[in-house]
Parts: structure tokens; C-alpha cells; sequence
């Protein structure tokens, strides 16, 4: 256990996911998005903690981007947002790096006066099964296995999410050991151009780090990686967090927008 970590806050979701009990949905999501980025955090050495309201990580990265989040796995109701902001401080406030994220998959208290910005984001899930379309044939999909093609991911990230850091200094290959962590990776003529990410836990496949570089995207190589991760176990539902230009490609792969998360980005840890 990291030598951060307070408490194993234990899952209550288990099972078969009925999509249709939204309350469940939403616990189920909320945890697999806290768990992936602890996931990342801990297969790389890097801060994270763990309350039973409340999961943290860091990777010290120099803007608020997820990685340097909380995630809050019940509704946050007034009497604890002190509480709450007051923890999140004292966590980030230990380590170097830009701003942080609170995510919140229920309705939160007006954060702004305590420096936040509200950013929303639709939370889509999708039914099991199905079947991808045929790639683009100038395009490889292969998956990350090595330091070499997390490597290249990095470089993707980096330019898709304008990330002001150099490959090395992202992310490493430590982070594949993690159980249900699996990263894809596109080429063409063997340059990197796309990626996608999938973490399984809570009887959901969760979608992420989709990124494509800016001068290859609208070709289809973002959908054809985020179809690799999608049906990379193809009994399990699947969810992911979309941004606005996401949103009408994630629709017409069958996902559909059933809550709404909150992330709250504060721009510096200070």
C-alpha cells in the first residue's frame, strides 16, 4: 500500500450492471473513474489516497488535467465541502506540479468562490457488444506494450491535450502492470498519431485518454482507437467522458449521455 494511502474504501458495486438503474450506473462509473487514475498513479510511485468519500491522485503534471484529480465517490453536501476542499489542499499542496480537479458525478455546491471553475462533462455509457468498422487502411492499431510504444503515446497526449512536457516525462511503462490497464496505440507510415485507453473494473470497460494529434485528426483514427478500446472486452458495458467535439462520433458508435459529471478544475495548487 502506498504510504499515502489512508484507508481501502471498498467498492459496494458488484455484479452484472443493469444500465437501466441509473443509481448503480452512477456508482459504478464514479468508482471506475476514481480507479483509473489511482491506477496510474500508483503503478507509476506517484501520490495517491484513498477516503471512503473521496479518492485522490497525483502525477505532478504542470496543468489540471485529470491525473492531478480527486474523485468523489458520494454527493458532496454543503456541511462538507470545507472538508472536502480542505483535504484536497493538503494533498496537493505536498507535491509540485499545476492545478488539480475535483469530479463529481452528482449535483456539487457552487464551488467558484474557493477558486474553481465548472467545467461540464456528459457521462456516456454503452451497451455490451457490437462490432468496429474497418480501420482506416493507411492506419496500424497495435497495443502499448513496452517503455518504446508508451513512448510514442506520450507523444500523442502531448500534442493532442497540448501538454507542455517532453514524452519522458509523462508517462512509463510501469503503469501497464496495473490490473484491467490497457493502453492502444495508431501509426501511419509509422509515426504516431492516435491513442486510446481502457481500464475494466465495475462491471464496466471505462474509456479513455482518447488523444489524436491535431494534423491527423477528422480521418478516423480517433474512433478506430477508441473501437479497439470499447470492444476490448466485449460482454462488459462500456463509459467514458466526453468532451464537446467527442460527443456526436461517441453517439454514433451507440454510447448515449446518462449523467452529468462536474469537473471542477482549480488552475493552481497554491
Amino acid at each position: 500500500m502506498n504510504s499515502r494511502t489512508l484507508t481501502r474504501s471498498k467498492n459496494p458495486a458488484r455484479g452484472v450492471v443493469n444500465l437501466s438503474d441509473l443509481d448503480d450506473v452512477r456508482l459504478r462509473v464514479a468508482y471506475n473513474c476514481a480507479a483509473v487514475y489511482r491506477s496510474m498513479a500508483r503503478g507509476m510511485g506517484k501520490p495517491w489516497r484513498l477516503w471512503d468519500d473521496l479518492w485522490v491522485c497525483d502525477l505532478g503534471l504542470p496543468v489540471s488535467l485529470p491525473p492531478n484529480s480527486g474523485h468523489l465517490l458520494r454527493p458532496l453536501d454543503e456541511d462538507r465541502v470545507e472538508d472536502v476542499l480542505a483535504r484536497l489542499r493538503e494533498f496537493f499542496a505536498a507535491n509540485p506540479g499545476g492545478g488539480y480537479e475535483l469530479w463529481s458525478i452528482w449535483p456539487t455546491p457552487d464551488l467558484t468562490a474557493y477558486g474553481f471553475e465548472r467545467v461540464p462533462s456528459p457521462g456516456m455509457v454503452r451497451s455490451a457488444g457490437g462490432k468496429a468498422p474497418p480501420l482506416p487502411p493507411e492506419l496500424e492499431v497495435v497495443e502499448a506494450l513496452d517503455a518504446s510504444t508508451i513512448g510514442e503515446v506520450n507523444e500523442v497526449l502531448i500534442s493532442g491535450f497540448a501538454i507542455p512536457m517532453r514524452p519522458e516525462e509523462l508517462f512509463d511503462e510501469r503503469m501497464l502492470g496495473e490490473p484491467g490497464y490497457r493502453i492502444w496505440l495508431g501509426r501511419v507510415d509509422g509515426r504516431p498519431v492516435s491513442t486510446a485507453t481502457a481500464y475494466v473494473s465495475d462491471g464496466f470497460v471505462g474509456v479513455y485518454g482518447v488523444a489524436t494529434i491535431p494534423e491527423a485528426r477528422r480521418r478516423g483514427y480517433g474512433e478506430a482507437l477508441t473501437w479497439a478500446a470499447t470492444l476490448c472486452v466485449p460482454d462488459l458495458p462500456v463509459t467514458l467522458q466526453a468532451s464537446d467535439m467527442g460527443q456526436p462520433l461517441y453517439e454514433s458508435m451507440g454510447y448515449r449521455t446518462v449523467v452529468e459529471f462536474s469537473e471542477w478544475e482549480k488552475p493552481t495548487r497554491a
